[in-house]
C-alpha cells in the first residue's frame, strides 16, 4: 500500500465520504459556546489574520499546502470538535515555529501532517471496510480491530468502562455479542470514526508542549512559574475516572487494594509526560475543549458519542508516550504498563502506526545564510512512504528525492527500529495479529 501527497489530493475532494455518524450527535450548549468565542474575540488571533502572517513567512507553495489541510479539517470539526477554530490560530503560529525551532536536530510542520495522518488511517482501515484495506492473513486491519473490541481478554478494562456509561441501547441488547452482525457493524462505524478523528487532532498538543519545554529551560534560573509535581495532582483529580488514565494502571480502572506509594507513582507519571510529551497535553486538551462547551447534565443521552471523545483522547494520548515508557532506564522499559499491545488497544497502536507512517510531504528548514539575512526555504524531501506485509514481517519503506534528506533519515531510523519494534521492549507489539517483526528502511527514488 503507497501512501503520496498526490493520493491524499484526491481524497481530500472527497470530504462527503468523512465518517459522521456518532461526534455529529455530541450535544453542545451554546451558552457556553458563545462564552468561549466571545473570550476569544477579545483575546485571541483570527483565523484569516493567522493565515495571512503565516503567508508571509513560508511563501505560497507551503502556503498553499496549509491553507485547504487546515480549512477542510475547521470546517470538518464544526459539529465533531467546534471548539477547535477558536484554537486554530495558534496551533498553525506553533507549528511556524517548529520548523524554524532549533530546540531538536529535526523540526518540522503539523497543520499538513495531521490531515496526511488521517488520511493514512483511513486507507488503512479501507475506508470503514467500504474501500480498499490493509489486509493482514486475509482479513482487513479494521476487522482485525474489532475483534479484539469484542473478544480480546486484554480489552475487558474497555468494555467495563463502556457498560459502566449509560449507554444509548436498551440494557438488554449486549453491545459485546460477537455473535450479533449487527454489533460488529456498529464497532467498525465506532472504531473507524474514532481513529479517524483522533489521527486528525492528535498532534493539537504541540502549543502546550512548548510552554512547559520553556518552563524547563527557565528552571535552572529559578523562574517556573508552577509547581509540576502539584499540577499533576490537579491534573489527577480532574481527569482519573476518563479513560486516558487506565493506560497509567496498566488498562484497568483503580481497584481497592492499589499499594499506599502509588498515588506517588502516578504522580511521577503525570509530570514525566507534561514535560516531555505533546500526547498527553493534547489529550487534555482535547477533553478541555470539548468539556467546556459541552450540555451536562445533558436532555438527552448520547453515550456512545461521549464514548468517542474519550477514546479519541486515549489515541491522542498514547500516540507520543513512548518516551515515557521507555524512561532512562537502560535494559528495560522504565513504566511497562504503558506497552501498546495490539490486543489491548489498537486505536493507538493504529495513530501511532500511522503517525509513524506520515513521513512524505512533511517540509523542513534549509537555512541559507547571507551577510546581513539568511534565506529560509521550506523543503519537502520524503516523496512517498510503502508498506508492504511479506509472511509476518511488516516493511515500512520511505522514499526520498535526494541523498541529504536519505542521510538525515538514516541517522534516526535504527534508533526508531529499536524504540518502537523491538521485540522484547519495543513500544509497539503487533504480534496478535500475526506480524511478528517491523522494518523500517529508507530509499532514494
Amino acid at each position: 500500500m503507497d501512501f503520496n501527497y498526490n493520493d491524499f489530493l484526491r481524497f481530500s475532494t472527497n470530504s462527503a465520504d468523512l465518517p459522521q455518524n456518532f461526534f455529529r450527535y455530541l450535544r453542545w450548549d451554546r451558552r457556553k459556546y458563545n462564552v468561549l468565542e466571545e473570550k476569544h474575540k477579545k483575546t485571541g488571533i483570527s483565523i484569516e489574520t493567522a493565515f495571512s502572517e503565516l503567508r508571509k513567512r513560508t511563501g505560497v507553495e507551503y502556503n498553499d499546502k496549509v491553507y485547504p489541510a487546515q480549512t477542510n479539517t475547521q470546517s470538518y470539526s464544526e459539529r465533531i470538535f467546534p471548539s477547535y477554530r477558536f484554537i486554530l490560530p495558534e496551533v498553525l503560529i506553533d507549528d511556524w515555529l517548529s520548523i524554524v525551532d532549533f530546540h531538536k536536530d529535526f523540526s518540522r510542520d503539523h497543520a499538513v501532517h495531521q490531515p496526511l495522518t488521517a488520511y493514512i488511517v483511513y486507507k488503512l482501515l479501507g475506508g470503514g471496510n467500504y474501500g480498499e484495506s490493509f489486509d493482514i492473513n486475509g482479513t482487513s486491519l479494521l476487522e482485525h480491530c474489532v475483534d479484539q473490541i469484542l473478544k480480546s481478554p486484554k480489552m475487558e478494562y474497555f468494555r467495563n468502562y463502556v457498560n459502566n456509561m449509560n449507554n444509548d441501547f436498551p440494557s438488554e441488547r449486549d453491545l459485546f455479542d460477537n455473535d450479533n452482525v449487527l454489533n460488529r457493524e456498529l464497532w467498525k462505524m465506532l472504531f473507524f470514526e474514532t481513529a479517524y478523528v483522533a489521527a486528525l487532532f492528535h498532534d493539537i498538543g504541540y502549543p502546550w508542549q512548548y510552554i512547559n519545554r520553556l518552563k524547563h529551560c527557565l528552571s535552572s534560573a529559578d523562574f517556573s512559574p508552577t509547581n509540576t509535581i502539584s499540577n499533576s495532582k490537579s491534573v489527577y483529580e480532574m481527569y482519573k475516572n476518563r479513560l486516558i488514565f487506565y493506560p497509567f494502571n496498566g488498562y484497568r480502572a483503580l481497584s481497592n487494594d492499589v499499594p499506599c506509594n502509588w498515588q506517588e507513582e502516578q504522580n511521577n507519571m503525570i509530570s514525566t509526560s507534561i514535560a516531555k510529551t505533546h500526547g498527553f497535553s493534547g489529550a487534555l486538551g482535547y477533553l478541555y475543549l470539548n468539556d467546556i462547551i459541552r450540555e451536562y447534565p445533558a436532555l438527552e443521552n448520547l453515550s456512545l458519542s461521549q464514548l468517542c471523545v474519550e477514546w479519541a483522547a486515549l489515541g491522542i494520548l498514547m500516540h507520543d508516550m513512548k518516551s515515557v515508557y521507555l524512561g532512562n532506564k537502560e535494559y528495560q522499559p522504565e513504566y511497562n504498563q504503558l506497552r501498546l499491545e495490539f490486543d489491548q488497544d489498537p486505536l493507538s497502536c493504529i495513530i501511532t502506526l500511522s503517525d509513524l507512517i506520515e513521513e512524505f510531504e512533511r517540509p523542513n528548514l534549509v537555512n541559507t545564510p547571507h551577510r546581513y539575512s539568511s534565506n529560509f526555504r521550506y523543503e519537502c524531501q520524503c516523496a512517498s512512504t510503502e508498506i508492504t506485509l511479506n509472511v509476518n514481517t511488516l516493511n515500512i519503506a520511505y522514499n526520498y528525492n535526494n541523498t541529504n534528506a536519505l542521510a538525515n533519515k538514516l541517522r534516526f531510523i535504527n534508533k526508531d527500529q529499536e524504540e518502537y519494534f523491538n521485540r522484547m521492549f519495543g513500544y509497539i507489539n503487533l504480534s496478535c495479529i500475526g506480524i511478528e517483526r517491523v522494518i523500517l528502511s529508507a530509499t532514494i527514488i
